[in-house]
């Protein structure tokens, strides 16, 4: 059976299930239907039927889906009192404000203000200073990063779409705020703007209590240079650069650092580690649309949602759970403009939004389990079993 067919099956009995439904004139109760794979063939075992005669004496045989336990409304705490305290540093700005006649002695008052994320960032981003130079050589590569015309066109490009951080600081603020709800012991860290020529968007320097942003990936689908040699982003990828994105990545970042690695590369062990990063995100920004948290359109996020049950019968028949073959489940874990083996509706990155599914279903069954404790679980089957997961319907 090819998998096209069996998403299509799937949604046969469930419009079967609908159209048998409409036609009845007395109020029915759902029941069950199980899927099983033997031997490759997937069968239909009745769990449950319920028979029922309308006022014309036929019998009705009416055939339902396993549903499971339906998500609580989320439940927001009250964050607004909690008192937050970090800077964000237009280092950017600050870069481009030396005056070149005098680079020497303006680089000096640089390091000097900001002397840990200056040595970073000349050190790891720039990558004009080594750790061993002694003549200053450097600072005439920073003049000619600073004077060269493509530079400055991308400073001015970014003050133009960054000129106004406020609603951006807002939405890091609440972020913040749940954190430090959460998270009681963790610093808030502070945050540094700035430019690379499209090396990097989001960056946690060694440096205490600090996050970089990189303002030149995230100036909007529409900024041409993405689509051009070196970058050559693909759409997919270049439509979450933008502003409405940057705050949802940044707290990955922060999520990225709260919950390490994955303990294990079979399919099973990825997609719950990514799902537990997606329910912490998720509690830090809850008034974000999900789509936003996904990287997905609001189309890939309800596709999602409305085959939760087809998808995971597919995971079951192409026998990915346990599998740690990543090459075949690669496009369902990491970025990717499709799923592949899945209908080209599935967002690449479909099994990550299953995880989160799976690790939403432990902790409504664990309600006494807090957010630190989740991220403390290292082990990836004591969730999925503790879970009892079942796909939606």
């Amino acid at each position: 059976m090819s998998k096209a067919t069996l998403f299509q099956i799937i949604q046969i009995v469930r419009n079967l299930n609908q159209v048998l439904n409409s036609k009845l004139q007395t109020p029915i109760s759902s029941f069950l239907v199980a899927f099983r794979l033997e031997i490759g063939v997937w069968k239909l075992e009745f769990l449950k039927l319920a028979f029922y005669r309308n006022l014309s004496g036929i019998v009705l045989l009416s055939v339902g889906l396993t549903a499971c336990l339906g998500d609580k409304s989320k439940d927001i705490p009250d964050v607004s009192a909690i008192p937050v305290n970090y800077n964000i540093h237009r280092f950017e700005q600050a870069l481009f404000a030396l005056d070149t006649n005098d680079i020497q002695a303006e680089v000096a008052i640089l390091e000097q203000k900001y002397p840990d994320f200056t040595e970073f960032y000349l050190q790891s981003i720039l990558q004009v200073k080594k750790p061993w130079d002694t003549t200053g050589i450097y600072k005439q590569h920073i003049k000619g990063f600073l004077t060269y015309p493509f530079t400055q066109q991308l400073y001015d490009t970014t003050q133009i779409v960054f000129h106004d951080f406020s609603k951006i600081d807002q939405r890091l603020k609440q972020g913040f705020q749940f954190y430090q709800h959460y998270f009681p012991d963790k610093d808030v860290p502070d945050i540094y703007t700035f430019i690379s020529e499209f090396s990097y968007g989001i960056v946690l320097p060694p440096i205490d209590n600090t996050i970089g942003i990189g303002l030149d990936l995230f100036l909007g689908k529409d900024y041409p240079y993405y689509y051009y040699p070196p970058l050559s982003l693909p759409a997919y990828i270049a439509r979450t650069q933008d502003q409405a994105h940057l705050p949802a990545k940044v707290f990955e970042g922060v999520v990225d650092d709260l919950v390490g690695e994955a303990n294990g590369s079979k399919f099973l062990d990825l997609i719950i580690h990514n799902g537990k990063k997606l329910y912490v995100l998720d509690h830090l920004l809850p008034y974000e649309p999900d789509s936003i948290k996904l990287g997905f359109t609001d189309a890939q996020t309800n596709w999602c949602a409305e085959n939760e049950l087809e998808m995971w019968a597919f995971f079951l028949k192409e026998e990915l759970l346990y599998s740690n073959e990543y090459k075949k489940f690669k496009s369902l874990v990491s970025d990717s403009p499709f799923a592949t083996g899945m209908p080209p509706e599935a967002p690449g990155k479909a099994g990550n939004w299953v995880g989160w599914q799976i690790v939403k279903a432990y902790m409504q069954r664990q309600p006494d389990r807090t957010l630190q404790e989740l991220v403390a679980i290292t082990d990836t089957q004591e969730i999925f079993s503790k879970s009892r997961y079942k796909p939606k319907n």
